[in-house]
């Protein structure tokens, strides 16, 4: 858009006292005309010198370059690159107005500092940039994800670069029990024992929290002589963000900085997106599992399926090589439950009997309904012994009376017991299940409520021997 003509006459001391910045009057050859006090002093040079030089010279530009400024008449200000500062001596950026007067001349305004408050914002519409980038890049890798554990490393390694930090940590799980799932907690060994987790306090103060000193630090928590833990820690900032979806708390994530650090304006909102896109991708990743465990799930008792409690005895046989115990439990009287009662009343003793199951046993320990009245339990032990008082356990509180079931119906339970000494991988996975079961149909052929274990080639009863030739292909039976 080219300089608007002003018909009238300016006088140019005028206009030039109006605006405290370099002014100069130049003609249509950009030669200097007159010029204002503060060009001569951003020059270094007198009116008297200015007057007669290109323009061009005076700012240390190409011709060219300016020509092509002034013909825009962009009343917003057109950037010159690079100016000499007479003064200071250096050369810097400007900014420059120009609007064209009578007689073909035109006033030329320039603003040194408007060029480094423009500087700046370029500055901070790159790093506006860069952010939207990073942010863009991480929901695409965090959308990719299968896991919690994924998940977090990735979002550890993201929040570590984006702020530059010496480590970062991700801490997920439920309110209360947020654990340490990727990074690493610079704060952790010094961390009191007595005070709230790290995790837990930024998701109960439910907002980004940046520390900028360990003094700092005292304001945040001051009951726990939080600075005492980042000085011994060589922690001198923090940033952490709690990660809470739709008022769901998830857990947290932090970057720690062993020098001191300052937090710009997009340090906030910078934390704050990656916490949400953490947030969004959880809440999928949490209904992919419950969907997974639904299908793998018992819809009677609640206990893992026959399929899931496969996978789990697949991934203990990599994990260990202790010794592990299959023990594979048959009900003794169920089939006369079902037929005097009914399939609800059949239901109910097979909920009872997987909740006293789950009492006996420990949280680590494998239980599964394997099908109909058939359960398995997987589990470390010290020994045979171990198991076999495992298996009596488990027997008498199936016996245990059942809310019911009438007096001539009783409960017991036949239980088949393999073990393995540590040389699980050179057999099939369900070969532990196959031994306990061929087990438990010997205790059934035995009359049923007792344990046997098959232990190498020997099949062993509580309190006798029993003939491995007795074994015969599965059978039922009668009333089991």
């Amino acid at each position: 858009m080219p300089l608007n003509d002003i018909d009238v006459d300016i006088d140019f001391g005028e206009v030039a006292r109006m605006q405290p910045f370099p002014r100069a009057l130049i003609d249509r050859s950009h030669v200097v005309l007159d010029a204002n006090v503060a060009l001569e002093v951003w020059a270094a040079r007198p009116a008297a010198e200015l007057v007669g030089t290109p323009l061009a010279t005076v700012l240390g530009v190409d011709e060219g370059e300016l020509s092509a400024a002034l013909a825009t008449g962009n009343p917003g200000g057109i950037r010159l690159g690079s100016t000499a500062h007479g003064y200071q001596g250096t050369r810097s950026s400007v900014v420059i107005r120009a609007v064209r007067v009578s007689g073909g001349r035109t006033i030329v305004a320039f603003d040194p500092e408007l060029a480094a408050v423009g500087e700046r914002t370029q500055a901070l519409g790159q790093r506006e940039s860069d952010r939207l980038q990073l942010l863009l890049s991480a929901s695409v890798a965090f959308a990719k994800t299968r896991s919690e554990l994924e998940l977090g490393e990735l979002l550890s390694e993201t929040a570590r670069r984006a702020f530059n930090a010496t480590a970062c940590s991700v801490h997920t799980g439920e309110p209360g029990r947020y654990e340490l799932v990727a990074g690493e907690n610079l704060l952790a060994s010094e961390w009191p024992a007595d005070a709230p987790p790290r995790a837990g306090m930024t998701v109960a103060l439910g907002r980004v929290v940046t520390i900028e000193s360990p003094e700092d630090a005292d304001l945040v928590a001051p009951d726990i002589g939080l600075s005492d833990v980042f000085r011994r820690s060589g922690v001198f900032s923090v940033i952490g963000a709690p990660i809470i979806e739709d008022g769901t708390p998830f857990g947290a994530f932090a970057c720690y900085f062993d020098q001191p650090r300052t937090f710009d304006d997009q340090a906030v909102p910078l934390a704050e997106a990656l916490a949400e896109l953490a947030g969004q991708v959880l809440v999928r990743l949490r209904l992919e599992e419950r969907l997974r465990r639904a299908a793998m799930l018992d819809e009677v008792t609640g206990l893992s399926n026959r399929r899931l409690f496969d996978q789990n005895l697949q991934r203990r046989e990599r994990a260990q090589a202790d010794q592990v115990a299959v023990l594979f439990v048959d009900l003794d009287g169920f089939k006369a439950v079902n037929d005097s009662l009914g399939h609800a009343a059949g239901d109910e003793v097979l909920r009872v009997v997987a909740e006293r199951l789950t009492r006996v046993f420990r949280a680590e320990d494998e239980i599964a309904r394997y099908g109909g009245d058939e359960f398995v339990v997987a589990l470390q032990v010290a020994d045979t012994s171990d198991a076999l008082e495992l298996a009596d356990r488990a027997r008498a509180a199936i016996a245990e009376k059942i809310e019911g079931i009438p007096r001539g119906l009783t409960i017991t339970a036949s239980v088949g017991i393999a073990i393995t000494d540590g040389h699980m991988a050179d057999q099939p996975v369900d070969y532990l299940i196959r031994l306990a079961d061929q087990a438990m149909y010997a205790a059934k052929r035995s009359g049923g409520d007792q344990a046997v274990v098959y232990h190498g080639r020997q099949h062993s009863q509580r309190l006798e021997v029993v003939d491995p030739t007795s074994i015969s292909p599965r059978e039922r039976v009668p009333g089991s």
